[in-house]
């Protein structure tokens, strides 16, 4: 009888084993899905590229294409047990986005012995996630420095790897939000110029530039990006849509331009556009003439409106918060300015 019990108890123990080990012979993409939020696509990555990762799925063995601005996060099947174990206990953080503990456990992964066992692409991916989440936990300019400095470090070395665009995206957003404004130019240049980038990376960057230059009050170059865009026979009509409001505020920014003209105008616009993400820029190039005609509180109204209402845009709101935070500094409500400081943090 204590043989049987023992027999069953090892082939439960051994039906667990070959169980765990199937689960990690598989790499799990997580990806966007319009209806869900997110689905998982589990089998084996055949390719990856600055365009994304084709895997052969589970089951059937049909290869899937899953482009890199559709990527969330990636389990990798050659990340020792150990590893596994550790980023399985980051689940809830993910969940959660608590940015703070998560760094704290991808510095802990980076620094495991046993990671060297894993594959380049899986050791890779661990950079990536240790330097995006030191730019979104930032504090300070020592932090935001080095935080720069790692993305950059991790752009260089791998310019043609799935993470790329989404590590550039992030690092142009940090230089622009600092004020390096030369510096988030060139790398959201290089985006737009990446050969094999999906085109929302692309658009992203085209529309990024346009920002740059009216943030750093250089409208004469702004409009000529804005230019070139509207007569680009290539640039889809959503990037046009988008350069047809900066156009709107690029006018309005101007010396001498009638304010109440030019607000009613890009009100205008915010009415007739369909799209959330076209009204969340509406209402932040309205603050942005506002801000240059030094209306802060008006300003601070119209990126609220982004905040709080058309946040469906997630690099629109970015946007929002950073200069709501700013205004409330310069305004010196301390406790404002660090909310939204925090809020931030949390959403990068």
């Amino acid at each position: 009888m204590r043989r049987y019990i023992g027999f069953i108890a090892l082939t439960a123990l051994i039906c667990v084993v070959a169980s765990q080990a199937l689960v990690r012979g598989q790499d799990k993409v997580e990806r966007r899905d319009k209806k869900s939020g997110s689905v998982v696509v589990a089998g084996k990555i055949v390719e990856e590229n600055a365009g994304g990762v084709r895997v052969k799925t589970q089951g059937l063995g049909k290869e899937e294409t899953i482009p890199s601005n559709e990527i969330i996060r990636m389990t990798y099947a050659d990340f020792p047990i150990g590893v596994s174990t550790a980023l399985t206990r980051m689940n809830a953080d993910e969940t959660a986005r608590n940015y703070a503990a998560l760094l704290k456990g991808y510095e802990g992964v980076q620094a495991m012995p046993e990671l060297k066992t894993a594959g380049p692409t899986a050791r890779r991916y661990i950079d990536y996630r240790v330097a995006t989440l030191r730019a979104a936990t930032a504090e300070g300019d020592e932090q935001t420095k080095a935080a720069v400095k790692t993305l950059s470090d991790f752009i260089a070395a791998n310019p043609e790897s799935w993470e790329y665009p989404h590590a550039a995206r992030q690092l142009g957003r940090l230089l622009a939000d600092t004020g390096d404004y030369p510096g988030a130019a060139k790398t959201f240049e290089a985006l737009e110029k990446a050969p094999g980038v999906p085109a929302e990376f692309k658009d992203e960057a085209a529309a990024a530039l346009i920002d740059v230059a009216f943030q750093s009050d250089d409208l004469k170059l702004g409009k000529q990006r804005v230019e070139r865009v509207l007569a680009d026979p290539k640039a889809s009509a959503g990037l046009k849509e988008r350069a047809a409001v900066y156009q709107l505020g690029l006018a309005a920014a101007e010396p001498g331009a009638d304010v109440t003209a030019a607000v009613k105008k890009i009100e205008e616009a915010i009415a007739k556009a369909a799209d959330p993400s076209l009204k969340a820029l509406g209402y932040n190039v309205l603050g942005d003439v506002y801000l240059a005609k030094k209306q802060k509180r008006d300003a601070m109204w119209s990126y609220l409106w982004v905040d709080v209402v058309y946040n469906q845009d997630r690099g629109e709101q970015l946007k929002a918060m950073t200069r709501l935070m700013k205004i409330f500094d310069e305004e010196g409500d301390k406790e404002k300015a660090q909310l939204y400081k925090e809020k931030l943090a949390r959403s990068r």
